[in-house]
Parts: structure tokens; C-alpha cells; sequence
């Protein structure tokens, strides 16, 4: 059994830091030698203006030429090194990506019930760009001011023990006021955070629902409640700058603090004779060197715990497993048949706050090759009972069966290459309508595209579509009809020429004729697949080979359309119920 992966924000920083680490290390290698580079120019000053006060015009013309030139290759080496730790940390952020989506593919339905839309896109692009400044300007900036702060005090002290305790006197102070204000500005980038997710989650929702909203005339009003939402976050927005604001002045107190007491004292120490000029300059601008990386030291501790937090939001969705498991033993990659057997099935929807039992004492074989009509009650659990053969919902171990096999047991991959499964809800992408008739990822052949776009009774809608096959729906395929929507992924279905075809309520919005073209179709195929069809409405199932009637989770009854229409229970209650509003309707 594998040892599952440590997910942690420290793991998961150790894990691709390791990944990385030669990159890294070049980079930090590079940084050191920017910072010597950086810390010569002092010394070349002092050496330059000792020429200049003993007017040696030669010496001052050639350390002036070596300082462009130490300028120069400390701006190429500098070049360099950034490239090394941010191309570093935009490798990480690619591949993090990439298994947060991969991951985020696998996820059972369950975890998006229970989980925004919003929050999750706000993980995976806001908080990966927190992580990306973790692994990039983050570490960079912490070993730039550690280097910095090291060779700088080192180098002031050896110039001026007394002058540099002086100096620095005030910097454990300015640290101190730079730590608290971090916190605030932490504080309040978590609170834009918040907020910035829920805009996004409501922008999703308000996007995705938009003909409700225009249905039910609802413009003012979610436009005034994202206004309101659009204010908080304005007024959380300037929160965070005026924190962030506060960070300039404080710079430039300690940077003038700071020239006030090497003026103070190191002028008085010039007079004296106790240190020359070009030590004294040379010192001004080593403590120069020291008023970035002191304020930096606040957004670097920001960014580290923004960083930390925004891993362990990311490590939070990969914690969770994914619906493919590893099984070594009775994995079985050989194509399904098509027999079904449902063997004392209890089952309970996971993530729900609800402890009711959905399906109960559920025991059903369904030949290869037959048609299995499904009739119930709303809520009866018809949609979840065959949501369990594909394991969109997974099934208890050793309840659900296809051809002898544990659907647990088979690979998802092959599971759902062999089922073809049209939900209530279509859902096309906005693509052309050949590519989401043709979503499935194997090779097909234009003939079987035509058989499957003439099987679903599409091929009326052609003419009336700008380009044919070739017409990108809108989102969702909003552009199309409903019945249009249905029969494109009807299309998409039969396009597999799958052993097993689950119709969930997929001829809902199709008018009779079309419904019976339909129908008439499957019937001459159905000997080639087995067939589960879905449906409220008894019109649909009465050519089905048997018909279980649901309610509350159990079967109530079964048998053949002419059986159930005799026995008088409930399926010949809804039948005569319909057949009396059909009558009505034509009258």
C-alpha cells in the first residue's frame, strides 16, 4: 500500500524546492556574486574620492572606469540571476498547475456539490500567484537581504565598529514598526482575498444564470447587490493601500535617521582624522545599501505567510482523493458486454447533510442486449441508480456488477469508454457543434459521425445553423433550442457505439415526432447494446423490454409496459394520467 503524499504547505515547498534545487542553486550563486559586485562599488568610491582630494586625475579617471564597468557586469549578473530564481519559480507554478487541474479532473461529483465554482477558480489562479511570488520574488528577496545585511554590517564594522553600532541603533526599532505593519497588510490581502473570491463566485453565477436573471426581470437588483459586493471590496482594496502606503514614509525616515547619525558622527570622526573621507562616503553608501532589504523584510515575511496560506488552500483540493484508486488485483481492461446486475444495493449520496438511505434493497440483472425502461416519482432515486454503473457515483464494493465484474473493480477508463450516458441536463462547450458531438477522446470515422448525427435526428436542425457542423454554440449551447442541445448529446452518445447507452431523461424536450424517430432507431439497434432509459414519461418506455417503477428509493414494481398497465398500481395510475392529458391536449 502506497504512503500517501504529505500535502502540507512545508512538504509542498521542500518537494518542489527539491525539484528545482541546481536552478536555485545557480540562482543563489548568481545573487552572491551580484551582491560582492554591489558591495565593491563602495570601496572603488572611497578609492576615487582619495584620488580626488589628492587630485591624481589618472587614478580617478581609471577607478571611475572600473566602476561603470563593475556596474555593468553586476547589472548582466543581476539579469541573470533573476532569471534563474523567477524562471525557477514560474517551473514550479506550471507544474502546480497542471496537477491542480489534472487533479481537479478526477474529483468526484461530490466535491463540487459541497464547493463554489468561484472558490475554486480564486485557488487556482489567485492563490497560484501567490505561490508563484512565494517560489520566486519571495526566496529571491530573503536570501538578496540576508546576503546583503551579512557582508554590509561585516564590512561597516571593519571600516567602524562604534560608528556602525550607532548607525544601526535605530534599525531593530524600524524592524520592529516594519513587522507590525506587515501583519496589517497581511490582515488586509487576506480580506481582499475573501472578497475578491466571492465577486468571482457571484460574477460565475450571475454569468452562468443569466437568462433566469432576464426571466425574472432581476437586472436592478443583481446589479446593485454586485455593486454592493464591488464597494466592500473597493473599500478592503484601499484598506490594503493605505497599509501599503504607510511602508514609504517609514523607508524614508530610516533612510534619513540613518544619513543623520553617519553625519553626526562619522563627520566628527573625518575632522578627527580617525577615518578619511572616502571611508566616510564609502560608509554612507553601505548603509544605504541596508534601507531596502530592512523594508523589505516586511514584504518578504507578507509574502511567505500569503504564500504558505495559498498552499495550503491548493493542498487542501489535492488532499482530496481522487475517484481513480489503485487497485494492483482484478483490474480488468477488457470491453464490457453489457449485463447488469444490481445485487442488494443500499446507497447513500456522500457530502450531503442528509443521513437518509437514496436507494434501498435494490436487486435488478438486466441481460446484454435488453432495454431496461426506469419510471418513478420525483426524487425516487432513478438518476442515481444509473449514475452508479459509469461511477459518476460510486457504488458500495460488491453491489453493482457489469458481465460478473465489480464496477469498483474496472478501470474508470475503461468503464466509461463503453458507456454512453445522456444526463437530464445537456451541456454542450462552446465549440463547434462537430466537436461536442465528437468529444470523445478515440478515433472515429466520418461515417460513424453521420450515423450518429442521423440516429439523433440532428441532421434537421443542419440547414437551419449558419455553418452546419461547422457552428460554434454559445456557452453552455445556449444558442441552440433545448431539444437541439438534447440531441446533440444524443449524438455524442451514439457516436461511441457503446455496449451499454444510458438515456437520464433525454428525450424530455423533444416533441413527440421527433421523441418517436428517436425511439424507432434504438428499437432496430437495441440487440447491439444494452439500453437504460430514464424517463417521467410512459409514452418513452413502453417499447422497453421491462420497466422498473421507482418510489422513494425501491422498486415498487416491474414487469412489461402491458403487465404494469394491467396490474393497476401505480405505473397505470401515471398512464392513465397521461394518456387523459394527451387527450385533453389534442381535443
Amino acid at each position: 500500500m502506497s504512503k500517501e503524499p504529505d500535502l502540507r504547505p512545508r512538504s509542498l515547498v521542500r518537494e518542489y524546492f527539491r525539484r528545482h534545487r541546481w536552478q536555485y542553486a545557480w540562482g543563489f550563486l548568481l545573487l552572491a556574486a551580484t551582491n560582492v559586485l554591489a558591495l565593491s562599488v563602495p570601496r572603488l568610491l572611497k578609492h576615487a574620492v582619495e584620488a580626488l582630494q589628492a587630485s591624481d586625475r589618472r587614478a580617478l579617471i581609471r577607478f571611475s572606469l572600473v566602476i561603470v564597468g563593475v556596474a555593468l557586469l553586476q547589472s548582466v549578473v543581476r539579469t541573470w540571476s533573476r532569471l534563474a530564481i523567477l524562471g525557477a519559480s514560474r517551473h514550479v507554478a506550471y507544474e502546480l498547475r497542471a496537477r491542480l487541474f489534472s487533479h481537479l479532473q478526477r474529483l468526484p461529483l461530490t466535491y463540487y456539490s459541497d464547493h463554489s465554482t468561484g472558490d475554486i477558480i480564486s485557488r487556482s489562479i489567485n492563490d497560484m500567484l501567490l505561490v508563484r511570488s512565494f517560489f520566486g520574488p519571495g526566496l529571491l528577496n530573503l536570501v538578496n537581504t540576508s546576503l546583503v545585511y551579512v557582508t554590509t554590517v561585516t564590512m561597516m564594522f571593519s571600516m567602524d565598529a562604534r560608528m556602525t553600532l550607532y548607525a544601526l541603533a535605530p534599525y531593530p526599532l524600524f524592524m520592529f514598526a516594519v513587522n507590525r505593519l506587515s501583519r496589517s497588510i497581511f490582515a488586509h490581502s487576506i480580506s481582499v482575498q475573501e472578497q475578491l473570491a466571492s465577486i468571482t463566485s457571484r460574477a460565475q453565477e450571475n454569468i452562468s444564470g443569466i437568462s433566469l436573471i432576464k426571466t425574472y426581470a432581476r437586472e436592478q437588483e443583481e446589479a446593485a447587490a454586485w455593486a454592493s459586493q464591488s464597494r466592500e471590496y473597493l473599500r478592503r482594496a484601499l484598506s490594503l493601500a493605505r497599509a501599503r502606503g504607510a511602508m514609504v514614509p517609514l523607508m524614508g525616515i530610516m533612510a534619513s535617521a540613518g544619513t543623520l547619525v553617519v553625519v553626526g558622527f562619522g563627520g566628527r570622526a573625518v575632522i578627527e582624522g580617525r577615518i578619511s573621507l572616502g571611508d566616510f562616503v564609502a560608509f554612507n553608501a553601505y548603509l544605504a545599501f541596508l534601507v531596502w532589504p530592512t523594508f523589505a523584510f516586511g514584504w518578504i515575511l507578507n509574502t511567505f505567510q500569503r504564500g504558505a496560506a495559498a498552499l495550503g488552500r491548493i493542498g487542501e483540493i489535492l488532499a482530496v482523493p481522487p475517484e481513480e484508486r489503485d487497485l494492483p488485483e482484478g483490474r480488468i481492461d477488457a470491453p464490457l458486454g453489457g449485463a447488469i446486475s444490481f445485487r442488494g444495493l443500499d446507497f447513500t449520496h456522500q457530502g450531503t447533510r442528509s443521513t437518509a438511505t437514496h436507494l434501498k434493497g435494490i436487486d435488478l440483472e438486466i441481460p446484454r442486449g435488453a432495454t431496461l425502461g426506469i419510471l418513478g416519482t420525483v426524487g425516487s432515486g432513478k438518476s442515481t441508480l444509473v449514475s452508479l454503473l459509469p461511477r459518476v457515483l460510486t457504488p458500495p464494493t460488491g453491489t453493482v456488477f457489469i458481465d460478473g465484474r465489480d464496477v469498483t473493480l474496472i478501470p474508470l477508463a475503461r468503464l466509461r469508454h463503453d458507456i454512453g450516458m445522456v444526463t437530464q441536463e445537456p451541456f454542450l462547450f462552446s465549440r463547434t457543434i462537430r466537436e461536442n458531438v465528437a468529444l470523445a477522446a478515440r478515433p472515429f470515422t466520418a461515417l460513424q459521425l453521420d450515423e450518429a448525427v442521423e440516429d439523433s435526428r440532428l441532421q434537421n436542425d443542419l440547414p437551419q445553423f449558419p455553418r452546419g457542423m461547422e457552428t460554434v454554440v454559445g456557452e453552455r449551447g445556449f444558442t441552440l433550442s433545448g431539444g437541439q442541445r438534447q440531441r446533440a448529446t444524443i449524438a455524442r452518445a451514439l457516436i461511441m457505439k457503446p455496449p451499454i447507452l444510458i438515456l437520464d431523461d433525454a428525450l424530455s424536450s423533444l416533441d413527440a415526432q421527433v421523441e418517436h424517430e428517436i425511439v424507432e432507431r434504438l428499437k432496430r439497434q437495441k440487440t447491439q447494446r444494452t439500453i437504460l432509459i430514464v424517463s417521467n414519461r410512459v409514452a418513452s418506455l413502453s417499447w422497453a423490454d421491462r420497466i422498473i417503477v421507482m418510489d422513494a428509493g425501491a422498486i415498487v414494481e416491474q414487469g412489461t409496459h402491458e403487465d404494469l398497465v394491467r396490474s393497476g398500481g401505480l405505473y397505470a395510475r401515471i398512464a392513465r394520467r397521461q394518456s387523459l392529458a394527451t387527450d385533453i391536449e389534442g381535443a
